[in-house]
């Protein structure tokens, strides 16, 4: 497959996010948090967030800007600041959650906390064991942003 047909199918994907996000947030947040909560009030706030930094990529799209945030289809490797450990996850819409395979939901504790982290970045991750220090070492979208399982590639 080409470069430019992979880039392509990425800049497609963050186009359809952006749009079910702009018709779906009411649906999609009741679907998952059916009350007026704190946390579906940090869940909004965090894709409003998430729309406003996609239509900035996408405004100056190319490689370097797709890879330069964790999005919803973004491959990220972590560096675990204590024992220098390194793990890979991929974020993905909830029905797409597989843990065995590392993918983990944008809306889980860990995806809502590295959703919009950049490489490089050094993050505090909140565990149930206490906090984490956690260093983005590195950031690739994987075409995992699909919200149509079917037309996810890669």
């Amino acid at each position: 497959m080409s470069h430019s047909f992979l880039l392509q199918g990425s800049r497609a994907q963050l186009i359809g996010q952006l749009v079910y996000f702009d018709e779906e947030i009411v649906p999609f947040l009741d679907q998952y948090f059916p009350g007026q909560d704190r946390q579906r009030s940090r869940v909004e706030k965090r894709i409003t967030e998430y729309s406003a930094l996609l239509e900035r990529i996408l405004a100056d799209f190319h490689t370097e800007s797709l890879n330069s945030a964790v999005l919803i289809g973004s491959q990220l490797e972590l560096v675990y600041v204590e024992d220098g450990s390194t793990e890979t996850y991929t974020i993905v819409f909830p029905h797409q959650t597989d843990p065995g395979n590392n993918r983990i939901s944008f809306l889980s504790p860990m995806g809502l906390q590295l959703l919009l982290a950049q490489k490089n970045e050094t993050c505090q991750l909140i565990v149930p064991s206490g906090e984490l220090a956690v260093m983005i070492k590195d950031i690739k979208y994987m075409n995992r942003g699909s919200m149509d399982d079917e037309l996810a590639l890669g």
